[in-house]
């Protein structure tokens, strides 16, 4: 299986104002659920504080959005997504 670019970008709340957590993240992954296993690994971590992130394929054909909505995490409808 060919492994393709992820990027992951993390954002959190400072202050009322939503903005990038850390630096983009470029990984080399087999495909997007393995992509979406490392974010619940992330996003289920008591010490990181997450507002939402993105995952976008190097080709941008995978675009998704994560948020956290009344305590639970969840992916914003895209077109450019698999489900």
């Amino acid at each position: 299986m060919n492994r393709s670019d992820f990027t992951f970008q993390m954002f959190w709340q400072n202050a009322g104002t939503v903005e990038p957590f850390l630096r983009p993240l470029t990984l080399k992954l087999e495909s997007i659920d393995e992509a979406r296993r490392i974010i619940e690994k992330v996003v289920g971590h008591p010490d990181i504080p997450l507002h939402s992130l993105t995952i976008i394929s190097e080709d941008q054909a995978i675009s998704e959005r994560w948020y956290q909505l009344d305590g639970a995490w969840r992916r914003k409808p895209s077109e450019r997504s698999p489900d």
